[in-house]
């Protein structure tokens, strides 16, 4: 089994949205996923909860913020991925980071963000698979648009700080619209929908190995 740690310290950056629509792909994939949610807003919860029955499955589980091991998942997963709280604090929070095979860190194009996930992906270095380099840390560009400065500013800041952006997720309405109803941009096969799921594809290659 895989572990996925969808994490930043700076609240608002996409990691719900992200955990889900990365959930809902591997499920789409054929993998048996099970979401973990460690936030106390149990968002990513509500929304498996209203996930259609004919939408490939996701389980989710609850990850009480006083228990210190991984609830137990369902038999046969595949995929555990985890949707860390907002304002997540690394030395507070080490029990989210056992057997993390994969670190994803969503970062919108804005200074403060930037500033934010810069301090938090160095204060990773006191964990020890990152240390082992067991850990491997995939930054998101996250509610991107294309068309604007700041979206080059974002990749040259990463960039220049050793932590260069796997991939870019332009900002849609259609994101928490479909979330609502416990779907993702894999659960609709039209023209709009497929140029999205496109934007996800070098994270899920990249989760799956191929």
């Amino acid at each position: 089994m895989k572990r996925i740690l969808v994490a930043n310290s700076k609240g608002g950056s996409g990691k719900t949205l992200t955990t889900v629509n990365i959930a809902a792909g591997l499920a789409h994939k054929g993998h048996r996923v099970c979401v973990v949610d460690a936030d106390q807003q149990l968002s990513a919860k509500k929304w498996a909860k209203r996930r259609p029955a004919y939408c490939p499955r996701v389980d989710c589980v609850q990850w009480p913020k006083d228990m210190i091991e991984m609830p137990k998942l369902p038999k046969k997963t595949e995929f555990a991925i985890i949707d860390s709280a907002g304002g997540l604090e690394v030395a507070q929070e080490k029990p989210l980071f056992e057997g993390v095979d994969f670190l994803i860190v969503p970062v919108m194009a804005s200074l403060f963000d930037e500033l934010a996930t810069r301090t938090f992906l160095r204060s990773l270095a006191e964990i020890k698979r990152i240390k082992k380099d067991k850990i491997t840390i995939l930054p998101v560009g996250a509610r991107i648009d294309l068309r604007r400065k700041d979206t080059d500013l974002l990749a040259e800041f990463m960039e220049k700080n050793k932590f260069p952006l796997h991939t870019n997720i332009t900002e849609r309405a259609v994101y928490p619209s479909l979330a609502r109803d416990g779907l993702s941009v894999f659960d609709h096969s039209q023209a709009q929908y497929v140029a999205l799921q496109a934007q996800w594809a070098t994270i899920l290659e990249t989760l799956v190995g191929t």
